[in-house]
């Protein structure tokens, strides 16, 4: 799942104009008379018009609704929301709407953990299975030296999103599933060699703060860190949401479509991945979160729930990610790592410390500015990335550098992006390549179980007697017709054309027999975390 994709590192000290004063002319020969000159006055600074940006930024994306709140020294300097809290309907987003915001939850597993580091029941550098003892990834030196500070920080060395379909888009793992999976997941790269974004560890993570607490997650999250904190309306997972309150419903959108539909109601929140993603929350509870970070781990009444050892601790960059190019080449960004639940990076010159979160429909984004005391926080509830847009957008104008225009720059390049994918998407659904081959075999050879070591079964079936109807066992939705598409190669397409996830699917052939099949998603606008390419379903049964 899009829970997140962020990462970065220390910022530097002394970067881009914030290095100017450094530039010092030299100074005259004594003999030479110095006229006296008056400095130039610099113009002020031109206000900023949030609710424009805002407006900008959701005609950007067509987002079908969006909220967006900023504080400065602790008070909230400006909130604002628009569009539609459900298409069809007539309810508006307000500012009080509760919004999931998914993969920055992960900040929150990491800092239950660093409470529990604080009061000696757990240690970042000592092994899971000193508290999961089942604990297993693919390599045995690996499982005995995977620490808890690496099941944070995205070095694992599996690939990106590995295993997500256990819980993506309807996935019915537990977390006792998820464990057994890791030692089947293939690894990509060495142990703590590369950056690479999972979800599954971050379910172990939370696991952790059951099995070391006593408590269930939400139940942690909630009684030491959402009340503590003064975060009243919001919730550690959705079925916690009481009756009454006001909360969005997410939206997706098939390729082309001109508006997002309501995303289907078994895209439920699933309560095995919420410390990856399960918290929802209003833009007043955020700007509370992000003032008691500023605040160095205290609360607004004065509690300390971590020392200033640990708030350093959760922020200190640990696996170095690239920085993004559109930053890069315009020269606010240089270094980037992820840190404990936290991306870190450089920005115009100060330290950005953030996270983004996507789940089913919805999308957030979230950022500190310490130095600034700045904290930004949006969220939409269509499936897109204007979140991150619109904050970077302000931050650079709140940081003095009003002359990139994300909205713009970004905005443009999210309507190339979709076009393109969109158009590959109708050219593989419309017809098979002018030169196709037909299948080797009859279709009925191709029916049967095929079984994957981590994900389970799929099985292929007749549906009338022309045409094949593949079930991903874990998944409802996920379960449809097979086109013929190159000889043994078939594409599925899904009936929830909003998943924008159609998938080939490429039979293995062997001494005319089908030994197993392979997948892999169509679109580029497909999410990572439908990771079919890790897939290697071998066939069991006929």
């Amino acid at each position: 799942m899009n829970f997140a994709k962020t990462g970065a590192l220390l910022f530097l000290p002394c970067a881009l104009s914030a290095c100017a004063h450094l530039a010092v002319d030299e100074a005259p020969p004594q003999s030479a008379p110095v006229a006296e000159v008056s400095a130039p006055v610099a113009p002020a600074p031109k206000p900023i018009d949030f609710d424009d940006a805002l407006a900008r930024t959701t005609q950007a994306y067509d987002s079908t609704g969006m909220v967006a709140a900023v504080s400065k020294d602790g008070k909230t300097i400006w909130q604002g929301a628009r569009g539609l809290a459900e298409e069809g309907t007539n309810r508006p987003v307000t500012q009080d709407m509760l919004f999931p915001i998914a993969s920055i939850s992960k900040a929150f597993t990491t800092t239950a953990l660093a409470i529990l580091v604080e009061r000696g029941s757990v240690e970042w550098d000592e092994p899971i299975r000193t508290y999961i003892p089942e604990f297993a990834m693919s390599d045995p030196w690996v499982s005995e030296h995977f620490t808890v500070r690496d099941a944070l920080t995205h070095r694992s060395g599996l690939p990106l999103g590995a295993g997500d379909l256990l819980i993506w888009p309807d996935g019915n793992a537990e977390p006792e599933d998820v464990i057994k999976a890791l030692p089947l997941l293939r690894p990509s790269a060495g142990f703590r060699s590369e950056y690479a974004y999972d979800n599954l560890l971050y379910v172990v993570a939370g696991e952790i703060v059951e099995r070391v607490s006593g408590k269930s997650w939400a139940d942690f999250i909630t009684d030491e860190i959402l009340k503590p904190v003064g975060m009243e309306r919001c919730v550690a997972e959705k079925t916690r949401i009481p009756a009454g309150a006001r909360f969005v419903t997410g939206h997706e959108r098939a390729a082309g479509a001109d508006a997002g539909v309501p995303i289907d109601e078994r895209l439920a929140f699933s309560e095995t991945w919420n410390a990856a993603g399960g918290i929802w929350c209003d833009t007043a509870g955020m700007m509370k979160w992000g003032n008691f970070w500023l605040d160095g781990g205290v609360t607004e009444d004065g509690k300390r729930l971590l020392n200033k050892e640990q708030v350093r601790e959760v922020w200190q960059g640990v696996t170095p990610t690239g920085v993004n190019g559109r930053l890069r080449a315009a020269g606010l960004s240089h270094l980037s790592a992820y840190a404990l639940g936290w991306g870190t990076q450089d920005f115009a010159g100060r330290l950005l410390v953030s996270h983004g979160g996507g789940a089913p429909g919805v999308v957030s984004n979230f950022m500190i500015i310490p130095e600034e005391k700045l904290v930004l926080f949006s969220a939409t509830n269509d499936y897109r990335g204007a979140p991150s847009t619109f904050n970077y957008h302000i931050a650079a104008a709140l940081l003095g550098r009003p002359e990139f225009d994300f909205i713009a720059d970004w905005g443009g390049a999210f309507a190339e992006a979709e076009a393109e994918g969109t158009q590959l998407i109708a050219d593989t659904a419309a017809s098979a390549p002018e030169d196709a081959a037909p299948p080797s075999l009859p279709l009925s050879a191709y029916v049967g179980t095929y079984h994957d070591p981590w994900y389970g079964d799929a099985t292929i079936r007749m549906d009338g007697p022309d045409r094949l109807f593949i079930d991903m066992g874990r998944s409802e939705i996920l379960d449809g017709d097979l086109t013929h598409y190159d000889a043994d190669r078939f594409a599925a397409f899904w009936p929830d054309k909003s998943l924008k996830a159609d998938a080939f699917v490429d039979f293995t052939v062997e001494n005319g027999k089908v030994t197993g099949m392979k997948m892999k998603a169509i679109s580029d606008l497909t999410d990572f975390s439908y990771d079919f390419h890790d897939l290697d379903l071998k066939r069991v049964k006929d």
